[in-house]
């Protein structure tokens, strides 16, 4: 999704869709910065668990996402506030409208691993 919109970039679309709206769609609110660190701390951290404590991270995992998804915002917000937009304020906010769909999504996901997990390896 990322590389058709960075192709319609170089059309008539560029005046339309700035950097500034993909920086907000995809690192922002699609996370896909946030779930890429997750992904790689998650890796390392669960390197040498056992299954069971491997699985229970699998279920705790959209709570241990949440700092992950948090901190982008947080950063944005700062920078908009320290180059004087006051626009920043609610930016530093604004990934709590997005922590439902969030945590659904992520429980949703957490529970098809697991079933896939034990259809497959049990």
């Amino acid at each position: 999704m990322l590389a058709l919109t960075l192709v319609e970039q170089g059309d008539e679309y560029a005046a339309v869709l700035d950097w500034q709206q993909m920086l907000l769609i995809y690192v922002l609110s699609f996370g896909i910065p946030a779930y890429i660190a997750f992904a790689l701390w998650a890796m390392r951290a669960l390197n040498g668990k056992t299954e069971q404590q491997i699985l229970k991270s699998v279920w705790r995992a959209p709570l241990t996402f949440i700092p992950f998804y948090a901190v982008p915002w947080v950063i944005y917000g700062l920078a908009h506030v320290l180059l004087g937009s006051l626009a920043g304020f609610p930016m530093m906010l604004g990934w709590l409208a997005f922590l439902p769909y969030l945590l659904i999504a992520g429980y949703v996901v957490s529970g098809l691993t697991v079933a896939l997990y034990r259809t497959v390896f049990s």
